[in-house]
């Protein structure tokens, strides 16, 4: 039984595996930089640009009293009104009674023209018949004065009786034209056309009345928010004195000023954007308008597309630059007032100069390499022209 122990021992070196050979070692190449590449391509190189923006009321306006009163009622601001509501309410009573005057005076000037028609219908044939008598006269006036001329060359007559004779003529003739002047006077209706014109008058003063008492409710032009009242209920409110202000608080717009060459390469096609309160929305240009008298500024007005609130604002948007080949800034590295990149071309890394257009926000645009080249990036520390190296995916 004790041989067992020294028999095992013999064996074990016999069963265990046998280790295999390591093989030699490849010989060492030359040595490589791992680099990675970015493609160039063409498009355009932009700078975000920002300003001061304030967003104000689409539509704004400061509503004046068209008549002047005491007023009894007023609407609180932040009060919505539809276009035509009330907002501010003069006493309506002396309006009434200046109403109630001005129609009794019309119809008083439309009896009083009534009656001259009537008139003017009875007078014509009394008249007319005035008229025939003096003209009847006139004749019979003038007949007697030419017989008393032949009787006064015949020595029939004295020159004193020709002269009465003269004067019953002169007479005659002259009640003729006050009787011919009264009945074209009555053709012409002159009395008449002076009371139509009173009547007129009349219908003007109804027509004023009636304005100012829809005036003693002072009305919104347009829907919106009254944003304030400047009157209150017991004061007097004058003609043409404010009454309140109005605005369309859920249509705002956005005011920017810039220089005329920044607002000159801005158009309708512009993306904007309108940051407030950490909330960024979409805006278009809506128009630009030159300040007057001020030669360098111009008004840029923005329309957001989704609801603001009134106050301050950051607007931007994005300039061109230029267009060229767009390459991260890191990959060009400028030398003695040149540029150069590193080009892969195959197993190396070459070393070629480039234009460099301009440079924003780690972007570059330059000229000079073919597009679609593949760009090392970033620059390992020591990359020589015509290095080896092995590309990191």
């Amino acid at each position: 039984m004790r041989r067992f122990p020294l028999l095992l021992l013999l064996l074990l070196p016999a069963c265990a595996p046998q280790k295999a050979e390591t093989p030699p070692p490849a010989p060492e190449g030359p040595p490589r930089v791992q680099v990675r590449v970015v493609e160039a391509k063409r498009g355009l190189l932009e700078r975000e640009v920002r300003a001061s923006a304030t967003l104000q009321a689409e539509k704004e306006s400061l509503v004046a009293a068209g008549a002047a009163g005491r007023v009894v009622r007023v609407l609180n601001p932040g009060s919505r009104v539809q276009a035509g509501e009330g907002v501010v309410f003069l006493d309506p009573a002396p309006f009434q009674e200046a109403l109630g005057q001005a129609r009794l005076a019309l119809a008083q000037a439309e009896a009083n023209l009534e009656r001259a028609k009537a008139q003017l219908s009875g007078n014509r044939a009394a008249l007319e018949a005035q008229l025939q008598a003096a003209k009847t006269q006139l004749q019979a006036a003038e007949r007697r004065y030419q017989e008393g001329k032949a009787l006064l060359e015949a020595g029939a007559l004295a020159p004193l009786d020709l002269k009465a004779l003269e004067a019953q003529y002169l007479q005659a003739q002259s009640a003729y034209e006050s009787a011919k002047e009264a009945l074209a006077r009555l053709e012409r209706a002159e009395d008449v056309r002076l009371l139509e014109l009173q009547v007129e008058a009349a219908r003007l003063q109804v027509r004023q009345a009636e304005r100012n008492l829809r005036e003693s409710v002072v009305r919104a032009p347009f829907p919106g928010e009254v944003v304030e009242v400047y009157a209150k209920e017991g004061e007097f409110l004058g003609t043409g004195s404010r009454a309140f202000r109005l605005a369309t608080t859920d249509r705002l717009l956005a005011k920017v000023y810039l220089p005329p060459e920044e607002a000159a390469i801005l158009t309708p096609e512009t993306p904007f954007l309108l940051r407030q309160n950490g909330k960024e929305v979409a805006a278009r240009l809506l128009r630009k308008t030159d300040l007057p008298g001020q030669g360098r500024l111009v008004e840029v007005v923005l329309k957001p597309a989704l609801p603001l609130t009134p106050g301050p604002a950051e607007a931007r948007y994005r300039k061109r630059l230029t267009e060229g080949l767009l390459l991260p800034a890191g990959a060009v590295k400028p030398e003695e007032g040149k540029a150069f990149v590193y080009r892969l071309e195959g197993e190396r890394a070459r070393r070629q100069e480039v234009r460099l257009l301009a440079q924003e926000g780690g972007q570059a645009a330059v000229e000079g390499l073919p597009e679609g080249a593949l760009v090392v990036y970033p620059l390992p520390e020591g990359l020589r022209d015509g290095d080896l190296v092995e590309v990191v995916r």
